[in-house]
């Protein structure tokens, strides 16, 4: 009997921990689907992307790795067939030294879509299997020119703004908005040094400048009202100050 229920508690045992173990390898191909360049340009509505993506991820997570090479042979006509949307595709950037990043992405994806395709039709699955690394690689690095651009500093002005408007101002949070307030003039500092700005951006850094110049304006303006302890005036320059920010972002980011 006692060795009975010790083998149900065994078992018990082991479909709890398949259980957790399958629950985790779940979480980590939601993880590394949502940080996949693909996946987040189709997100952003750039659907050739997505397509794309549905015949690259079986390929290079299970045919390479396993290397089953018909199915790498049998991908050379799909990704041809899938990479004609991308070539159509016309997304509007910001930036002409964006366009051109995403061009010449895209025109290196093409060329490596292309000798993949010419290879598959050839039976050749020494290079196909040599081209799927390069393939993976181009076709994430012309989603990734797709995507917003990162300026991490703006960023954490946001946050501390964020802060100020939705917690300290509410509970009338003297104390951490005289702290906020002086991060803020810091944070705003720091941008004025051209060197942050990120490199998709250099061609525009002088109506950056201009815009950053202006917001900080704005804060020191905030500080002059802390400083007074006018809150009403502070609260109006603050509400200024996040509209600024919304529109610096939707215009370069």
């Amino acid at each position: 009997m006692f060795k009975h229920k010790l083998t149900i508690a065994m078992i018990l045992l082991l479909s709890a921990a398949s259980a957790l173990c399958l629950a985790q390898v779940a979480q980590e191909e939601q993880k590394g689907e949502s940080a996949c360049p693909a996946h987040r340009a189709a997100q952003l509505g750039h659907d050739p992307f997505g397509d794309f993506h549905k015949i690259m991820a079986p390929a290079w997570h299970i045919a390479w790795p396993q290397k089953e090479y018909e199915s790498l042979l049998a991908a050379g006509p799909k990704f041809q067939e899938a990479f004609a949307a991308i070539a159509k595709m016309e997304p509007s950037f910001k930036s002409e030294k964006r366009q051109q990043t995403f061009t010449r992405a895209r025109d290196s994806l093409g060329l490596i879509v292309k000798a993949y395709a010419d290879a598959s039709a050839k039976g050749n699955k020494e290079t196909v299997y040599a081209l799927m690394p390069h393939l993976h690689d181009a076709f994430e690095a012309a989603a990734s020119s797709l995507l917003p651009i990162s300026f991490p500093e703006i960023e954490g002005v946001v946050v501390t703004l964020d802060l100020i408007l939705e917690k300290h101002l509410p509970a009338n949070n003297r104390e951490g908005i005289v702290g906020s307030t002086e991060t803020l003039m810091s944070k705003f500092e720091f941008l004025t040094d051209t060197t942050v700005i990120p490199d998709e951006l250099q061609d525009r850094k002088a109506d950056i400048v201009v815009d950053v110049t202006a917001m900080k304006n704005l804060t020191a303006k905030m500080k002059e009202c802390s400083d007074k302890n006018d809150m009403a005036q502070y609260q109006e320059y603050a509400v200024r100050l996040s509209a600024e920010l919304k529109g610096f972002m939707e215009k370069y980011l």
